[in-house]
């Protein structure tokens, strides 16, 4: 009988062929305490613009930068003095995944989709689609910011793997960071 191998070692084989290595910057520690959300406004992005806009106005938005000191403070004036420090220690890397980070989200749609699925009923509120795709939208930045975490420690470059995301996943179940089920699984 054959032993299977794991992903991760597979891709340890396979590591020649892999894109080039991305930088790593210094990992920061973020305190339980600080709010991230405190000086910039979220900003709400579908996966489909307006049907008939021209590539010039696509590589105008691209070419936007959202200067982060410019921005009007909201609420706590010590959040926002926190934030604005935590902000100047980024790499242009880190920055870039923040910045990401906050102009993603999941559509509604697909969201309203998922809770009728779940609850079995046909209604569901808005407010409830969107709490829960900022639920989502924080759980999936957990598991990434993890499995970046998972790669450093196994001193991995290149993409994020399966692998990295099982050990992940894996990790947050440890610490409580997971849902629970609420019904036993029907078939094993």
């Amino acid at each position: 009988m054959k032993k299977s191998k794991d992903p991760c070692e597979i891709a340890l084989e396979e590591q020649d062929e892999s894109p080039p290595e991305s930088p790593a910057g210094p990992v920061i520690a973020v305190s339980d305490d600080m709010d991230t959300n405190s000086n910039v406004k979220p900003v709400s992005v579908g996966s489909a613009g307006p049907i008939g806009k021209n590539k010039e106005d696509d590589d105008e938005e691209e070419n936007v930068d959202v200067e982060l000191g410019k921005l009007q403070p909201i609420g706590d004036p010590e959040k926002t003095a926190k934030m604005q420090e935590l902000l100047a220690h980024f790499t242009q890397e880190q920055m870039n995944r923040y910045e990401s980070f906050r102009r993603s989200g999941f559509q509604r749609a697909n969201m309203k989709r998922l809770l009728t699925n779940i609850t079995g009923s046909s209604k569901v509120y808005v407010p409830v689609t969107i709490v829960m795709s900022g639920v989502a939208k924080m759980f999936v930045g957990e598991l990434i910011e993890m499995a970046r975490v998972v790669m450093a420690e196994r001193r991995d470059t290149g993409p994020i793997r399966p692998c990295h995301i099982r050990e992940s996943y894996r990790r947050l179940k440890l610490e409580g960071k997971t849902p629970k089920r609420s019904m036993s699984r029907l078939f094993r």
